[in-house]
């Protein structure tokens, strides 16, 4: 729940002094105060849901002129709505550096939500240069008043002693907490900690002496409704229409094992070939059945215009199948399978193309990089995430992409619009959700593998 606005505590604590005629007149007048505050809070919270609302239906004008209206009076959540859509290219031309001032005017008043994306500005060098110890500092704003994403990146860098004083028990009580409020990573990290008992008892003693110290009262600020803010809201990306391409050609990967289902997305890129995640095909660490597997095309709200069972699998060489909860970055490269359908598809396919550092540094600026898949959020319609940053990793066979994530994209197409035609240039491996980055394997590691496939129908099987 929302704390009442300060405006409220303030009416009624000056009511309960007054007394005689001149406090009955005050009181008068005081009650007519609290009626309008009572009017003004709620029509804020409105406007912003309805902001919100325009922004993830494409509405982004609009969106941004309402937002706009309620960051002018200082509210502090339309202030990083506002960062958030400079950062993500919603509506404006991207621009990480303006979303830095939005975003400091709202932490600077108290929003822990932005304290944290300040954080992760620094750490990831958007908008501003990186800097381990400003980054600290906002992480620490936000984990003081209970934000547990910071409390995450918090807990991690003081494990590594970046920015901060390397603490393995105060980095443990971090994860700790940070796992207690719903961050799933920080449970895979924990795990992998060795404490001694006594660093144990230290850990759970900072745990339980621990209270939030929220740096305002006002409404909205100490604990704000997902409904206000941009950067909470799970459903991510914009709806986009599977009969319109490169959408149709993009569809569900639809698993089934032992009475049990699950999904990935895939991408048609020849007319009975499928490119999607490794990982995607594992029940555990074995591979399913290519019966078992089925390519759902363009899906729309659970309809789909085609699909084909798999005939048969081509996995990368050296893919090791690893069980989710152990997955390390190094697996990610080789995280890419080719499934060949039983039938064709009729759907254009989408060409597969290999970029250097350099092409993806000026596609970024661009803005000529997106992501579509069938993300948690709505799994029976495909979702476009645009405007997003690709980087080559350090041994050029993964793509570090900065991209609103979700799950389900396993296996979606990082694609980039080369001479206005849309290309795949890495496929969706991991992606860190706190640190909102993206892990992809690079087209590099499978582009040839197509083409010999589209040529010569052969290759190795599994």
């Amino acid at each position: 729940m929302n704390s009442p606005p300060a405006g409220h505590t303030v009416a009624i604590l000056i009511v309960s002094l007054g007394g005689g005629r001149s406090g009955r007149m005050i009181n008068a007048a005081l009650v007519l105060l609290i009626l309008v505050l009572g009017l003004v809070a709620p029509a804020t919270a409105a406007e912003l849901d309805d902001a919100v609302a325009a922004a993830h239906s494409g509405d982004y004008a609009p969106a941004l002129r309402r937002l706009s209206l309620v960051a002018a009076k200082g509210d502090a959540r339309a202030q990083f709505d506002i960062g958030f859509m400079h950062a993500y290219g919603w509506g404006v031309q991207r621009n990480p550096a303006e979303a830095i001032t939005w975003y400091r005017k709202a932490a600077d008043q108290g929003l822990q939500i932005a304290q944290h994306f300040l954080g992760l500005a620094y750490v990831n060098g958007e908008g501003v240069r990186p800097d381990d110890a400003e980054a600290a500092r906002w992480f620490a704003r936000a984990t003081a008043q209970g934000f547990a994403q910071a409390q995450f990146m918090l807990g991690l860098m003081t494990l590594d002693g970046r920015g901060v004083p390397k603490d393995l028990v105060q980095g443990y009580a971090f994860l700790v907490m940070a796992g207690q409020g719903g961050v799933r990573s920080a449970v895979r990290v924990v795990h992998k900690l060795a404490l001694t008992e006594a660093q144990h008892g230290q850990a759970q003693q900072i745990i339980d002496d621990w209270k939030p110290k929220p740096e305002s009262l006002l409404a909205g600020i100490a604990s704000p409704r997902e409904e206000e803010l941009l950067g909470l809201d799970r459903h991510i990306g914009e709806v986009v229409d599977p009969s319109t391409w490169p959408a149709s050609a993009i569809g569900v990967v639809a698993v089934a094992y032992f009475n049990k289902g699950g999904w990935c997305t895939g991408t048609l890129v020849a007319p009975r070939i499928v490119l999607t995640a490794a990982h995607c095909l594992l029940n555990g660490t074995e591979l399913i059945r290519p019966g078992n597997v089925h390519f759902l095309a363009g899906m729309n709200k659970g309809r789909t215009e085609s699909s084909s069972a798999a005939e048969r699998f081509i996995v990368a060489k050296d893919f090791v199948p690893t069980l989710r909860d152990k997955w390390t970055l190094d697996r990610s490269p080789a995280d890419w399978a080719l499934i060949v359908l039983k039938d064709a598809v009729p759907a254009r396919p989408v060409a597969v193309k290999a970029l250097t550092g350099e092409e993806l540094r000026a596609a970024t600026l661009a803005g000529t990089i997106s992501e579509i898949g069938y993300g948690e959020e709505r799994r029976y319609s495909p979702t476009a995430l645009r405007n997003c940053r690709a980087d080559l990793g350090k041994d050029n066979r993964l793509l570090i992409v900065q991209c609103l994530a979700n799950f389900g994209y396993s296996g979606s197409p990082i694609l980039v619009d080369i001479n206005g035609v849309a290309a795949v240039v890495g496929i969706f491996s991991a992606f860190q959700e706190e640190q909102r980055l993206t892990i992809a394997a690079s087209a590099s590691q499978f582009e040839a593998a197509i083409t010999d496939l589209n040529g010569a129908k052969a290759g190795p099987t599994r």
